[in-house]
């Protein structure tokens, strides 16, 4: 049965990214960011040029750090989208689409979090994201802020498409 107040056209692609919150930019420089350079000095960096990448615009404008969901393939950092839409139950809510010209700068690894060069299939993990028209009300509006470790995701979901 179809509910026309969905729009389920971005299921037939696999490079949408469904995104479950946005990070705190205090919460960025305090945390996650310390995070990631002691796991880059300990561990090794596993991804150097996601690691340059990451260097180059971990502070850029335009740019936030979110949580994302599952990964139905690899999707390689660089990886530009058109497209942003609220989600309800997984379903895009088509009076809530837009143009949103956004590019992946990297995604970081969940475990031993750190720069990778594409988010894994199967995986939810961390992505920065640069939006080059300025970031959407939307994701300021819809989307859970994360302000403290550990956290649970919020109901509401935003597709990156």
């Amino acid at each position: 049965m179809s509910d026309k107040k969905y729009d389920n056209d971005f299921w037939k692609t696999e490079d949408y990214l469904v995104l479950w919150a946005r990070f705190d930019q205090k919460l960025v420089k305090s945390k996650l960011m310390p995070d990631i350079e002691r796991n880059c000095i300990k561990h090794g960096i596993y991804y150097p040029s996601a690691y340059k990448i990451y260097q180059q615009y971990k502070f850029s404008a335009n740019c936030l750090y979110f949580h994302h969901s599952y990964a139905v393939r690899d999707i390689p950092m660089g990886q530009k989208y058109k497209k942003i839409a609220l989600m309800e139950d997984y379903k895009i809510l088509p009076h809530t689409i837009q143009s949103c010209s956004s590019k992946i700068i990297c995604f970081f690894m969940e475990y031993k979090i750190q720069p990778s060069e594409h988010a894994m299939r199967g995986h939810h993990e961390i992505s920065l994201i640069q939006f080059e028209e300025g970031i959407p009300s939307m994701i300021y509006d819809e989307l859970l802020e994360v302000t403290e470790f550990p956290y649970d995701l919020g109901h509401k979901q935003i597709c990156l498409y």
